[in-house]
């Protein structure tokens, strides 16, 4: 093959490694907070199936319904906030898009773009643990470890 030929072929490859590469990196995370095992996008019928399933497993372990009543409120605010970042996800990926096949490529918008997911990651992540957290702290220690044993009962299914 001639350097004229292979040439074509390399400009192609990176640039399809140039497109590629970011974007794998991103959508990888996005389409990880997407998935509803992932607990990131979860539809309002797969929420209410778990705050349901939530709420028997309470039931089970004997929690009052002042407790069921506060756990189910937090955890319900903690999704709402998981499904919010999901659209400010979807709306950041538009931009990077933008961004990326523009005519002058912005590297600095870009890497600011990058840490702000990052940051908005980072930030749901403190926010659902914190709400899981909340939930806990409503149970007494006993509830806790009766918790515990039903969901380490229900994963091992």
């Amino acid at each position: 093959m001639s350097e004229a030929q292979s040439t074509p072929k390399r400009s192609r490859f990176k640039l399809i490694a140039l497109v590629a590469i970011p974007l794998v990196a991103i959508a990888g995370g996005l389409v990880y907070a997407h998935q509803n095992g992932g607990h990131g996008h979860m539809s309002g019928e797969a929420m209410e199936h778990h705050l349901d399933h939530l709420d028997s497993i309470l039931t089970k372990i004997g929690a009052s319904d002042a407790q069921k009543s506060q756990i189910d409120a937090t955890m319900r605010a903690a999704f709402a906030n998981m499904n919010g970042l999901r659209e400010g996800h979807h709306a950041a990926f538009g931009q990077f898009h933008e961004l990326l096949f523009a005519p002058t490529i912005d590297r600095a918008r870009i890497e600011s773009m990058r840490a702000e997911q990052i940051k908005s990651f980072d930030d749901a992540s403190k926010s659902i643990v914190t709400a899981f957290e909340d939930a806990a702290e409503v149970l007494s220690p006993d509830q806790r470890k009766a918790l515990a044993e039903e969901i380490r009962k229900h994963h091992a299914h």
